[in-house]
């Protein structure tokens, strides 16, 4: 890892220099030395993923003994991450858990302030701390991140698995990207990938893996994503996969077919039986491929995940995700979007992250709505998206 490390720090130093409007894949294709670097970064990302932080005391015990407690989040980048720790720390429904499964994890950029996110995170819940990258950026991230100004360090982004036990045979997974990432406007360098580790458990031991789909992209592609992780777990008796999947129900791949997808539910559907049924309930028909994917590879979804309760609100005119959404949209789709949301009450919630497992039985599965910590000095949102705890133990 720290090889990568390197390689990131001295790559992120040399964009610094030239004209910082000049897209990145000109500048690699410019300049030789740049482009040797990021050549051996993009070798480096594919197998890359390691502990970043152990416990320093508190770890007698190496095996769970009985109900486990895990957690799903997309935390944001750990771009509150004041808020974040204070929540998972604080919250009932959060706190203690023996598993933290987190996507859009930082290492290194200046939106995150350039924190190790993962080990800090460890660090404070004294918790092993395991992380894996996907991507290497080439600019300071997406829509409105991109003028908080600073530089990045290592300018890594990726997933991490933090548990109360060590973990074993952890090993970074390749998913594919849907959309060439080094030409959009958040340039990026790698790919999607699953963290996938094992935690002994009786004798027989679960597998875990903490995944992240591609926003952009359509229900096929996210199944196919999701399909490469599953695959690796096919053999293992007992396993649980977690994360976000971003179960959208709609063809975001670019525009035009976000706006046809959005046209055929409407058509097909009725706006207010999609906000009412098929936002909190993907599985039911516009994500199915996905869902039916899992039951035939032998995962049970329904069981681990608390039904009709969304984990992400869109909500009307929100400056971030109207930033982000411009990157990749034009404006004229975006102000129609809000005007949906508008006629929808003003907010409607999607449920993009889950838990799926097999060889394990589920005792309790929550949605935790998160609001500002209460010892938040800044009254901001910990993150975008709502945790899911699920309590469970071997079968």
């Amino acid at each position: 890892m720290q090889a990568l490390l390197d390689l990131c720090l001295e790559t992120s130093r040399s964009l610094l220099q030239g004209d910082d409007r000049e897209p990145a894949a000109q500048k690699i294709q410019r300049d030789p030395a740049l482009k040797k670097r990021v050549e051996a970064i993009r070798e480096r990302l594919n197998s890359a993923c390691g502990e970043v932080y152990t416990p320093k005391q508190g770890t007698e015990q190496k095996t769970p003994t009985g109900p486990l407690h895990a957690v799903t989040w997309n935390i944001e980048r750990g771009k509150n991450f004041k808020g974040l720790r204070e929540t998972l720390l604080s919250d009932p429904g959060l706190q203690d858990a023996d598993l933290y499964f987190l996507t859009e994890v930082d290492w290194g950029m200046a939106r995150s302030e350039n924190r190790n996110v993962a080990a800090e995170l460890g660090e404070a819940l004294n918790r092993y701390a395991y992380f894996a990258p996907s991507y290497y950026n080439l600019t300071l991230g997406h829509g409105s991140e991109r003028h908080l100004g600073g530089e990045n360090t290592y300018g890594l982004h990726g997933k991490a698995i933090l548990s109360r036990f060590p973990l074993e045979n952890l090993r970074a997974i390749p998913m594919s990207n849907t959309i060439d990432k080094l030409r959009s406007k958040e340039a990026r360098l790698g790919e999607k990938r699953a963290l996938v580790a094992d935690l002994r458990l009786g004798d027989r031991g679960v597998a875990l893996a903490c995944t992240h789909l591609d926003a952009f992209s359509s229900p096929a592609a996210r199944a196919e994503q999701l399909h490469r992780a599953v695959l690796l777990l096919r053999e293992s008796p007992r396993a649980l996969i977690a994360g976000d999947w971003n179960t959208n129900t709609l063809n975001t791949t670019h525009g035009p077919s976000i706006l046809w997808s959005v046209l055929k539910q409407i058509v097909a559907t009725g706006p207010q039986a999609m906000i009412r049924k098929h936002y909190p309930g993907p599985q039911r028909k516009f994500d199915r491929p996905l869902f039916q994917m899992l039951q035939n590879e032998g995962f049970d979804f329904e069981n681990c995940n608390e039904p009709e309760e969304g984990t992400y609100d869109l909500v009307s005119n929100d400056k971030d995700l109207g930033q982000m959404a411009r990157d990749q949209f034009p404006d004229w789709i975006v102000r129609w979007i809000n005007r949906q949301i508008e006629k929808g009450g003003g907010k409607i919630s999607l449920k993009l992250d889950w838990f799926a497992g097999k060889g394990l039985r589920y005792l309790e599965k929550k949605v935790i709505p998160v609001r500002p910590a209460p010892n938040d000095p800044k009254p901001e949102r910990p993150s975008d998206h709502h945790p899911v705890s699920l309590r469970f133990e071997a079968a």
